[in-house]
């Protein structure tokens, strides 16, 4: 039957006719074709199922090493999690090698779980819930297995200030364009702002933003609305909203709506609006308080944050697990050896939300969270952020106890920004001047030491404190890295970039406006080879008159 009637075409009808109805639908008489299974939430296809095969390996291979097995049988169940535990190796536990309680529970989760889905059968709530404690208070000594547990990391403003300066005021990383260098920026705000996790942002297509200028304090103010459609695990997917009037403003480079403006001016997704002028320039009707500001009808299904190429953005969705590991590479740049996965951010905005007064409900539908359990037990820093001695004395509590100590999860190294791979110091310390260091500082330490008096031993530590810095390496003056003296030079936007992103200003200042056009352009440049214009190929050839050779390879 035709699906075109109009909504309620079966209001009124009594239950007889709405079976009847149903039936001449296209409901069948005979249910005898309709199995007995039960229906599984499907796994995601990219992340989970790949797991949950891999265990169902497992499984058909241990039944066929010991036919008849059956995990509903409590002796089945005990023997093939001790197989898992013995099986599986671990990283926390250097000295054993053990995988950790925790990672064995994991697995006979996913194993359990696929075992139903695969064979239809339901494992009794005894043989199940004696998994657990098998693992904890048994396996764990027989085995044994390790109780390690990887520290969890905050991305806290301080951290997050750390990368921001380095990716737009001293690195000199070579992406493979520098519009990577934009959408990386935009990425990691989206999580700190959000909570989202990887896929959530990674996937987001035009069609999820909904994006309109509306009147706040008499000022037009543009707003971004997105949905995470691939919500964990959700039905009805939590909505984000990003704003222009910030107050008071932070710098530009915290701004998130300027790295999403750059990215949809830049990707011509506005049908109605082609530049930044155009976009500043949008205002609601006279009669309403706000305007939507529509999409092109071509781009409502392109990636928001599409894969970037040589020569430029593609129409391809980012992979979530490449972006984690260039944030991940990013982190270590900035001076964190570990790296950082972007849990830590996760982590970091639902303790801020916590701590914020908002209500539970508010809190479960920003962190797209179904249990409310999950908040505590998984994100929530084990120290507890109530000040107890300001409570008991009466004093005013303050609510920034425990940040610095989430700051110092991620074991910021200060020197690592400085350092060079061992091989490179080897040849350094061979070459003669590096030496000649050496023996002064020798030299000093000794005079140091045999001095007598105060005001001698502070001149000749003094003099020792130069020597130190000179020798240090990495220790050149700031203005003489590689950044100052080559790529400011190279690439206009990122030196404008580098003094206009630290400024708090508004989006609509002079140097607002100025962020969001150098952004565009960094996005827009397709020339891999150079960046000032003079420099830029002239028809796939060197702009020098007696040089014709190909430049753009």
């Amino acid at each position: 039957m035709s699906t075109g009637r109009a909504k309620g075409w079966r209001r009124g009808l009594n239950p007889d006719e709405q079976i009847e109805a149903a039936l001449r639908d296209g409901l069948s008489m005979d249910k005898s074709g309709i199995d007995s299974n039960p229906v599984c939430r499907k796994l995601q296809e990219k992340t989970s199922q790949p797991q949950y095969d891999a265990m169902w390996d497992f499984w058909e291979e241990y039944e066929r090493k010991y036919p008849g097995s059956d995990l509903r049988n409590m002796e089945d169940m005990k023997h093939i999690t001790e197989a898992v535990g013995r099986s599986t190796s671990g990283r926390l536990d250097k000295e054993t090698g053990r995988a950790t309680v925790k990672t064995v529970r994991v697995k006979m989760r996913k194993l359990m779980s696929i075992w139903e889905r695969k064979t239809n059968f339901t494992i009794p709530p005894e043989v199940h819930d004696s998994v657990a404690p098998y693992i904890k208070d048994v396996l764990r000594y027989e085995i044994p297995l390790s109780i390690e547990e990887k520290a969890p990391t905050f991305l806290t403003i301080e951290n997050y200030v750390d990368m921001e300066e380095l990716l737009w005021q001293h690195d000199h990383h070579n992406y493979v364009h520098e519009g990577c260098r934009v959408d990386l920026s935009a990425l990691l705000k989206m999580h700190c702002y959000t909570s989202a996790r990887l896929q959530e942002i990674c996937k987001a297509k035009y069609k999820d933003l909904v994006c309109m200028v509306a009147w706040k304090d008499g000022e037009p103010e543009i707003k971004i609305s997105l949905k995470r459609e691939f919500t964990k695990g959700m039905q009805d997917t939590p909505k984000n909203t990003h704003y222009m009037s910030l107050k008071p403003a932070p710098p530009l480079s915290a701004n998130g709506l300027l790295f999403l403006l750059s990215i949809i001016i830049s990707s011509r997704a506005f049908r109605d609006y082609k530049n930044v002028g155009d976009v500043f320039a949008a205002r609601p009707p006279l009669s309403r308080k706000y305007r939507i500001m529509d999409w092109a009808n071509d781009v409502l299904d392109d990636p928001v944050f599409p894969e970037i190429s040589a020569s430029g953005p593609t129409k391809k969705t980012k992979n979530e697990t490449a972006w984690g590991h260039q944030c991940s590479d990013w982190t270590k740049r900035t001076g964190f050896p570990g790296g950082m996965g972007l849990h830590a951010a996760r982590r970091e905005a639902l303790i801020k939300v916590d701590d914020g007064g908002y209500s539970l409900g508010q809190v479960m539908k920003f962190a797209a969270h179904r249990n409310p359990k999950t908040l505590v037990g998984h994100y929530l820093d084990d120290t507890s952020n109530v000040d107890g001695a300001a409570l008991f004395l009466n004093l005013e509590p303050r609510r920034d106890l425990t940040e610095d100590f989430r700051s110092a999860s991620m074991n910021k190294d200060l020197d690592l920004r400085d350092s060079l791979p061992e091989k490179f110091l080897e040849e350094l310390r061979q070459r003669q001047d590096f030496t000649n260091l050496d023996e002064q500082l020798e030299s000093l330490s000794t005079q140091i030491t045999a001095t007598i008096t105060e005001e001698g031993r502070l001149q000749l530590m003094t003099q020792r404190r130069h020597v130190y810095d000179e020798r240090r390496v990495g220790g050149l003056p700031q203005d003489t890295t590689y950044f100052d003296r080559v790529v400011r030079h190279m690439v206009p936007e990122r030196d404008r970039l580098a003094r206009t992103l630290p400024l708090a200003v508004p989006l609509r200042s002079p140097d607002g406006i100025s962020a969001l056009e150098d952004l565009i352009s960094l996005r827009k440049n397709d020339s891999p080879v150079a960046y000032q214009k003079v420099l830029r190929p002239v028809d796939g050839c060197c702009p020098v008159p007696t040089c014709s050779q190909n430049i753009k390879e």
